[in-house]
């Protein structure tokens, strides 16, 4: 039987910049060049969903199925809090539930584990609660799969919250992972907003809404004026004002100089791709925003031990929220920010725990650089290979670079072990 066979190429497009984003996904660069899985077009609005809270309710529960022991992976945040609080209340008198957490300190010095507790004391004694801090190394190593690694933004953290949840006698760890993708709030909707909440919804949609890239004025303005210009046109607009980066193409000067052609002529045909998409399906630059966040979304596997579940990402569930019109995802009538902004899931809370929910984003950027170190990463597969640059390891490399670096390598020690040739 001839050895598997792996491309260098495939290698390299690991390590640039889409892949660094999430913007793979499903989207693998195999050895016959680019292509994007054919994702749905964003459905139009339907004016009678309001409450997804059923909804979410039956997708938690084909998540935990028949799992005796469930784990919820919670980093303090309204996305996981919401999964946390209605997995103890729906299934915590007939099952164990453990939350695993990470202690984790954010860039303006606050723990993230006051949050669950908080919400934990509220719910009652149905919850136990494991905590590791954010130092500790997970024992083992994400589950080696053939397609590849798992490209997530910290495999060894993740690794150890299954580690912990396995050694809490979970069979199945949830996380709240899609929801920002799926209901989180975004550009370009002022004239939907302007419709159905009046000037001062709008207002306030304005200063919660802070741009990026570019100000929420000139953003906002260029949605309503995009409706006026061709299809193409219009794509292109919605690219060049969310994601600049792309539209730049940045050079990969970590790459040999073989591959950062690969690299180059790869991320132009996926943007080709994706101008295609949105000028053939989209006619709003705020279903191009909806689409682009959730798509192509790489749905990760386990990282072994267990099941690995999503309940915002559930098919069904999914499929009920893209009905959702896209305006209603923000409600002026929070008192925060960040609850403007993530309205539905403030929806999806259970009743009496508001109070026990942060009322601010936590940010925890300064930490996950801080986690690799590039000075001290082993890349020698990916050197001795020819893929990365000599110098790559020497010269200012990006954190999420580097991240990337020690998930390939990772993966690429394991299947040089199992027998797999490097091909070009």
């Amino acid at each position: 039987m001839p050895p598997e066979r792996i491309s260098r190429s495939r290698l390299a497009l690991w390590l640039t910049w889409p892949a660094i984003r999430g913007e793979f996904g499903p989207v693998h660069p195999f050895e016959d060049g680019p292509r994007m899985a054919p994702e749905p077009p964003w459905p139009s609005g339907d004016p009678r969903v309001r409450d997804l809270r059923v909804d979410f309710l039956a997708s938690l529960r084909r998540a935990v199925a028949d799992s005796e022991g469930v784990a919820v992976a919670t980093s303090g945040g309204l996305d996981s809090l919401a999964v946390l609080a209605n997995t103890v209340l729906e299934h915590g008198d007939r099952r164990r539930v453990t939350a695993v957490a990470i202690e984790m300190t954010d860039d303006r010095g606050r723990s993230n584990i006051p949050f669950v507790r908080r919400l934990l004391d509220a719910l009652g004694p149905r919850c136990d609660l494991r905590i590791v801090p954010f130092s500790q190394q997970s024992a083992g190593a994400p589950e080696w799969h053939p397609d590849g690694p798992r490209l997530d933004a910290l495999p060894d953290a993740n690794r150890l919250l299954v580690e912990v949840a396995h050694d809490a006698g979970a069979d199945v760890l949830l996380t709240g992972d899609g929801a920002d993708e799926l209901l989180g709030s975004g550009q370009y909707l002022s004239s939907a907003v302007l419709r159905s909440r009046g000037p001062r919804a709008l207002g306030a949609y304005w200063r919660d809404h802070r741009g990026e890239h570019h100000r929420t004025a000139k953003l906002e303005a260029v949605g309503v004026l995009a409706r006026l210009t061709g299809r193409r046109r219009r794509a292109m607009t919605y690219l060049a004002c969310s994601w600049p980066e792309l539209c730049r193409n940045p050079p990969h000067d970590f790459l040999a100089a073989p591959y950062r052609d690969v690299a180059e002529s790869w991320t132009n045909d996926w943007i080709r791709t994706l101008v295609e998409l949105h000028e053939r399906h989209h006619s709003s630059l705020a279903a191009m925003e909806a689409w682009s966040d959730l798509y192509p979304h790489q749905r990760l596997r386990t990282a072994g031990l267990m099941r690995n579940e999503d309940p915002f990402l559930d098919a069904e569930f999914t499929e009920r929220a893209k009905l959702l019109p896209l305006h209603r995802r923000y409600e002026p009538d929070h008192p925060y920010p960040y609850w403007r902004m993530k309205s539905q899931v403030i929806a999806l809370m259970p009743p009496g725990t508001r109070a026990c929910l942060p009322t601010a984003k936590q940010i925890f950027s300064r930490a996950i650089v801080d986690r690799v170190n590039p000075a001290e990463l082993d890349a020698r597969n990916l050197l001795e290979s020819g893929i990365l640059s000599p110098g790559a390891l020497r010269g200012n490399l990006d954190p999420m670079v580097a991240t990337r670096v020690v998930e390939v390598e990772q993966w690429l020690s394991t299947a040089v072990e199992r027998g797999y040739d490097l091909v070009d």
